[in-house]
């Protein structure tokens, strides 16, 4: 079964690690029944839990009184999944990519999440909170694929 085309849901939650698999199981059932593929869902799964994860434990500190909110946002040629947050701005585009060699050499284990955003979403848009908007929202887009 899926989703008719366009629709919209949305998903308020705590800052917390242990609502990862809430949101994991949220983006799960709309991508899953969008048409994606199970490679193209669990890609889309795993880039927003790592966008989800980093706001979590770098810009919230896993501060429960601290919220995301999810909208997803399916469309005839895509997929929209916006984060919105409170935290300090941070756009994870500005982000230097670790250079993998360097990465491996050193026996690395973390820093990889926006690398992998990069390499599995098609887009990534970020807004910052202002003018306009009280909150950032970080836009990660897959396209269907023919």
């Amino acid at each position: 079964m899926t989703v008719p085309l366009n629709d919209t849901d949305f998903l308020h939650v705590a800052a917390t690690t242990d609502q990862l698999s809430t949101i994991r199981a949220f983006v799960r059932a709309h991508v899953s029944q969008a048409g994606f593929s199970e490679l193209e869902t669990n890609n889309i799964v795993l880039a927003v839990d790592e966008a989800c994860a980093n706001l979590i434990q770098h810009a919230y500190g896993n501060d429960p009184t601290k919220s995301i909110d999810l909208r997803i946002v399916m469309r005839p040629t895509e997929i929209n999944v916006e984060i919105t947050d409170t935290s300090t701005p941070f756009d994870p585009k500005n982000a230097v990519l670790p250079d993998m060699r360097r990465y491996f050499a050193e026996h690395r284990h973390h820093g990889l999440g926006i690398l992998l955003m990069t390499r599995v979403m098609d887009g990534i848009e970020y807004v910052p909170a202002g003018e306009g908007h009280p909150a950032n929202t970080l836009i990660l887009t897959k396209l269907r694929t023919a």
